[in-house]
């Protein structure tokens, strides 16, 4: 982000900040768990509203700020349109809690936020827009909504969130063409055309911004576009004919109010000025450490007010003073050479690395009954201090559009250099050389990330010796950083935007330092975040040698990296026209349940809104509510309207009602699912390039973002059509699908050593039936499909920590009679009840639980009085090590399984890695190679009790593949 300026306004920025859109993005952020006061209080949304706000208020500078919120409460447009907003979800308690607290918070740091009965914030947004634009200010709109690019002009900026917060686009009226094919102010007709999903604003089908954006230019306005209806040619033209009506109410829908009145003028809305008292009050009742203060208040241009200090339980903590190393600007690649030789270290400690890791990938086994594994490999690692250096490369690592715009090395003795794009481009042979012989003590952040960047200059980067963002990530994994200086700041325990403090000697000083141009500044910051890396290297190493996680570090998490790097690279091909035909098929049927369940109810009720649905169920239609929520509403969750719908078969009108709801719902969220992965198609290759997380879930289970892969339903015949639109790439024939089959259960008996369960797993029959036989003590041939399906819950609900009440909920018992499956369960493996109990007792007396690899994840919870996080530690502690191993043993799967193809010399190559599955491209004549290779690999991934099984398929597409 870079400070905006415009030589016709001499006023601002004025910042105007879409709060609701903030919030929500800072709750959906950070995991709630992580964020919760010893009261029981989430505080989330409100620490990363907080750290996102002076983000942009540290790059920006505005002078003049204010926040606009929604009010609870309907607003004109949904009397418009009543399904307007209906496909939201109702916004989790844990998040309405914190609103309030998020608008006290601004209180205390001298923001304004405005907030108007009937209207939304985006109408306060136009207001105040407008009022700044009136008043000669440079004002900018920060904003998740697109229906806000209406208001870009040459005045006016919309900072418009990309996947991550940082990397937000600025959306001026240029842009906007650029993108879009229409200005500003014609945007809202392309979007009456084209429809908002997110709002639930049916557009014309089949007619997207390319097409509307063609009208529109042809006949200069959504007017126009009507007025000349009968030319359109085609099935779009006779669609629009279709939904001209719905087009018009969207478009008087979508338009925002511009003129409101509010009660303020832009000249009030200067910030920072506070009361310290205050602060403090509000900073102890969130439990929010010193740092934090400390960064907020100077994000917040409060620390003169402050005069450098914040107390913090009757003591005061300061800012961190930092010197810069050295700047080395290298021009050609004979002075490049010269450098290496003077600053870099030795061979010595990269020849220890390599003597100490063979080529190839580490063969991992348990030993014996142990629950931790005896690795064959020893790790040398150097001392990160002395003789180490340090790589930082900046760009873009989006799989699929990596860019490589600067690279960093870092010399133990603070000498520095940066090469800018059109230096690694020419330099490549050198910087390949001096990459390889120096990996061994090289430090990162970010592995993966790193690989794609480098990869986009044709360098490769091998397995360095330490992963900072991986080892902090073992040593925390309930705490997901969104960037390095977050990760710093946490881990460092200092003020997110100061400057580590550092040994004297070890950065030379740069007294020019205030004389330089914007563009060295910018290498100096650059130069500082490798700083960071290295101070968090020397922090984590000994925590993570101390916990034993070394070789879980790099036997495991650090190629996995490589392995993961590679198939994101490459990315899953797929049939955009099957997508799209998906796309409409689902949208047909969400309309056509969504006009049954309107003639069923009388009326066009917004079949998201627990509101309006309470009331047709309740009271229109008389049936029985279902239990209260929270607020002491009656539920109309999932769950509840499955069990209406089971019990209201005697009234014909609810239950027809019922039906087209669970429907629209259900083909509505795969609509949804399909036009994320067709915005997700890069246009080069015609691959998904999905990004695999490998430090956000806590377990130690792989993520899928930006498309979320893992989110395509396999439950159902529609949802698992989806998966129809994966097929081979170029030069590729057939996809191979080997999935582990109950890994969860046969990591419990081994863990349990519970003999009854590891003899069902050897028995080779039915496993489900076999363990319903031995539960209800009856022959096999007696088992009925309920018993068995009972059973299998059971086995299932205890490897992922499912409680009594939440088993009957699951098989529509009692708990009087869940808990008597339950207790039948556990007097049959008796083992599995006392391992799990033990689980728990454990986790509170050493405050963690592990995997059989030593992976570990902590519960402060476990100790709080709060029943309900007390409660969900509990579960937790349940679940970690099952579910944590079972991740563990896919990493050390895919480890393995790509090092043996390419030892085979394989063309072909894994390229999904969904749950508990690994999806490949094969190439002709080696599907009974790879099929075998990946099976082996899986099978043998880790040696337990029983035996690993793993399934098969073979398919032109990833369904037919499925097994």
């Amino acid at each position: 982000m870079s400070k905006s300026t415009n030589s016709t306004s001499t006023k601002g920025p004025f910042l105007i900040v879409d709060g609701h859109s903030l919030a929500f993005r800072a709750y959906y952020a950070l995991p709630v768990d992580s964020f919760t006061t010893s009261a029981g209080q989430p505080t989330n949304a409100i620490w990363g509203f907080a750290q996102m706000l002076s983000q942009v208020i540290e790059a920006e500078h505005p002078t003049h700020i204010a926040v606009a919120f929604d009010m609870a409460g309907g607003t004109f447009r949904s009397q418009m349109l009543p399904q307007y907003k209906g496909t939201r979800d109702a916004a989790p308690e844990e998040l309405i809690s914190q609103l309030p607290l998020i608008q006290d918070f601004l209180n205390t740091m001298g923001v304004t936020y405005v907030e108007k009965q009937g209207y939304e914030g985006d109408d306060i947004i136009a207001t105040l827009a407008t009022q700044g634009k009136r008043d000669g200010y440079q004002t900018l709109v920060l904003s998740g909504d697109r229906d806000a690019f209406q208001l870009a002009s040459e005045n006016v900026t919309v900072l418009f969130p990309g996947y991550h917060f940082r990397e937000l686009k600025r959306m001026t009226p240029e842009a906007i063409e650029e993108k879009y094919h229409v200005n500003p102010q014609t945007y809202p007709d392309l979007a009456a055309i084209r429809g908002e999903q997110s709002d639930n604003i049916p557009g014309v089908p089949g007619v997207g911004d390319g097409y509307a954006a063609r009208w529109l230019n042809q006949f200069g306005s959504l007017k126009g576009i009507i007025d000349h209806a009968d030319e359109l040619t085609g099935k779009k033209g006779q669609a629009f004919r279709d939904n001209i009506d719905q087009v018009t109410l969207n478009r008087k829908v979508n338009a925002l109010v511009c003129d409101l009145k509010l009660g303020v003028r832009v000249e009030d809305l200067t910030f920072g000025h506070i009361h310290l008292d205050k602060v403090n009050a509000l900073f102890d009742q969130l439990e929010f450490g010193s740092h934090t203060r400390n960064k907020m208040l100077k994000g917040f241009k409060c620390v003169e007010d402050c005069e450098g200090t914040v107390s913090v339980a009757g003591k005061e903590t300061s800012f961190i003073d930092f010197q810069e190393p050295v700047l080395d600007v290298v021009e050609d690649d004979m002075a490049l050479q010269q450098w290496s030789e003077e600053h870099l270290p030795s061979t010595q400690a990269s020849q220890a690395i390599a003597a100490a890791m063979p080529d190839a990938a580490p063969v991992i086994e348990a030993a014996g009954d142990s629950a931790h594994a005896t690795q064959t490999v020893e790790v040398v690692c150097p001392d990160l201090g002395q003789s180490a250096w340090y790589l930082h490369a900046q760009g873009q690592a989006k799989p699929g559009a990596e860019k490589l715009e600067a690279l960093v090395f870092l010399a133990p003795d603070g000498h520095a250099l940066e090469l800018e794009a059109h230096h690694i481009h020419s330099m490549v042979g050198s910087l390949q050389k001096i990459i390889d012989s120096r990996i061994g003590s090289c430090v990162v952040y970010g592995y993966k990330e790193n690989i794609h960047l480098l990869q986009a200059a044709s360098l490769q980067l091998p397995m360095p010796l330490f992963d900072v963002k991986l080892a902090q990530y073992l040593v925390e994994p309930d705490f997901h950083a969104a960037d390095l200086d977050q990760a710093f700041a946490h881990m460092m325990k200092v003020p997110l935007n100061t400057q580590p403090e550092v040994e004297q000697g070890s950065l030379d000083i740069d007294d020019q330092a205030e004389t330089e141009d914007a563009t060295h500044n910018a290498n100096r910051m650059s130069l500082r975040r490798v700083q960071y890396i290295k101070l968090m290297a020397e922090h984590i190493q000994p925590l993570i040698e101390r916990r034993q996680q070394f070789n879980l570090l790099r036997i495991i998490e650090m190629p996995t990296s490589t392995v993961l790097a590679g198939m994101e690279h490459e990315g899953a091909k797929v049939d955009i026209h099957r997508l799209k035909e998906m796309g409409d098929q689902f949208a047909a049927e969400a309309q056509d349940a969504q006009n049954i369940a309107w003639d069923r109810a009388g009326s066009q009720v917004n079949l998201q809104s627990p509101k309006q649905l309470q009331k047709v169920l309740f009271e229109d239609m008389g049936l029985k509510p279902t239990k209260r929520t929270k607020n002491g509403s009656y539920s109309t969750n999932a769950a509840a309207l499955q069990k209406l719908y089971v019990t209201s078969v005697d009234n014909e009108r609810a239950n027809d009602f019922l039906g087209a709801l669970l429907r629209h719902r259900e083909t509505n969220k795969l609509k949804q699912i399909v036009n994320s992965l067709m915005e997700s198609v890069n246009p080069k290759d015609g691959c998904i390039h999905t990004t695999y997380e490998q430090t956000v879930a806590a377990t130690g289970r792989l993520s899928s973002v930006d498309p979320n892969l893992q989110n395509i339903p396999n439950k159902n015949a529609a949802g698992r059509e989806i998966r129809s639109a994966f097929i081979p790439g170029e030069n590729f024939e057939t996809l191979l699908s080997c999935d582990y089959s109950q890994v969860e259960l046969r990591i419990m008996a081994d863990l349990s050593g519970d003999e009854s369960l590891i003899d069902a797993f050897k028995s080779g029959a039915d496993f489900h039936k076999y363990v319903a036989s031995l539960v209800y003590q009856i022959p096999m041939d007696e088992v009925t499909s309920d018993q068995r399906s009972h059973v299998k819950a059971m086995s299932y609900g205890l490897a992922y920590g499912l409680s009594t009440y939440g088993l009957a909920q699951q098989l529509n018992v009692s708990p009087a009679e869940a808990d008597v499956l339950r207790s039948q369960y556990f007097s049959t493996f008796g083992k599995v009840h006392e391992y799990l109990e033990s689980l728990v007792v454990d986790a509170r007396v050493k405050g963690y639980t592990e995997t059989i690899f030593g992976r570990r994840r902590y519960f402060p919870g476990l100790a709080s009085t709060n029943r309900v996080t007390r409660e969900a530690a509990e579960r937790g502690a349940l679940n970690a090590p099952i579910q944590g191993s079972a991740a563990d043993i896919m990493k050390v799967a895919m480890i393995k399984a790509q090092h043996a193809l390419s030892k085979a010399g394989c063309q072909s190559r894994i390229i999904l890695q969904i749950h508990d599955e690994l999806v490949a491209e094969v190439a002709a004549g080696e599907v009974d190679m790879v099929s075998n290779i990946i099976t082996d690999a899986m099978e043998h991934a880790v040696e337990l009790a029983v035996p690993l099984d793993v399934s098969t398929g073979i398919g032109s597409d990833w369904q037919q593949a499925a097994h």
